[in-house]
């Protein structure tokens, strides 16, 4: 495969090029800086789109991400195989205290896992690849509304697959992610879910109508706080593993119903 590596700086100046031309200067494939002025990661990432073309597949991890050997050989080969629009990867959450490894069997870091090919119905950009072709066909883009709020990537493969697109899912294409001790906080981890839940709401009330929306989040919403009062009252026979799970879903339940209420959490990616 011909793989070309591309950077947006998405600063006010071209601040990271120096940092870009001294870590690349040895990288055995093709790389290639950028520079965005708008702010927002969606128009990070729709510059990334507008650089690659219509063409073969992008890939997108998170920078906190260290990839497999085979990574993107088995997202092209679940790619190819299947013809769908994206295919996701798997995260695997790691700690660097093993005293903290108790975290990650909470449902404030637990990721659902399917079989190699599954389709799937919804991604994000921490471990995806996206068909140029196909996503060229369809007309989709980031919506930069969301500039600062987070949720796009959520957002933009919900309207691929509103557009007629197909999700895969590519279950040996490993990335690896270490979750520092300074984000392991009950503080931290609650906020995460209370985002999270917010831009469920958001997607939702952007692009259906408002009847439907308050439905949605209201049984959404409503069926969370229940399994996380189940998840506590289990905290008598689990320990603190129910007692995390049952207020990390209380938590994503708070944030559906005040996203559905105009609430939009704080602007994580303001500069």
């Amino acid at each position: 495969m011909d793989i070309r590596l591309i950077i947006v700086d998405n600063d006010d100046t071209p601040s990271a090029y120096g940092v870009f031309a001294v870590e690349t200067r040895d990288y055995p494939f093709a790389c290639r800086y950028v520079h965005e002025t708008v702010p927002g990661i969606p128009a990070a990432r729709n510059r990334v789109l507008d650089e690659v073309g219509s063409e073969g597949f992008a890939v997108f991890i998170d920078d906190d991400e260290v990839v497999s050997p085979r990574w993107v050989l088995e997202l092209v080969q679940v790619a190819e195989r299947t013809g769908a629009t994206f295919v996701q990867g798997p995260v695997e959450m790691r700690v660097e205290d093993e005293r903290d490894q108790w975290w990650l069997q909470t449902l404030f870091f637990l990721q659902r896992r399917f079989s190699d090919g599954e389709g799937r119905s919804e991604s994000w950009t921490n471990n995806v690849l996206v068909d140029l072709k196909e996503l060229n066909r369809l007309g989709c883009r980031f919506d930069e509304g969301l500039s600062f709020y987070g949720g796009e990537d959520t957002l933009f493969f919900q309207d691929i697959i509103r557009a007629g697109g197909r999700g895969a899912y590519a279950a040996n294409a490993w990335v690896y992610e270490i979750q520092q001790t300074n984000r392991l906080t009950w503080r931290w981890a609650v906020s995460r879910q209370f985002r999270c839940g917010t831009t469920r709401a958001m997607t939702v009330l952007m692009r259906r109508p408002k009847a439907q929306s308050v439905v949605y989040c209201v049984v959404r919403g409503s069926g969370m706080v229940l399994v996380g009062l189940g998840w506590l009252a289990s905290s008598i026979l689990q320990g603190r593993r129910g007692f995390a799970n049952g207020i990390a879903m209380l938590s994503r339940a708070a944030g559906v119903l005040s996203g559905l209420v105009g609430g939009r959490g704080r602007l994580e990616y303001m500069r």
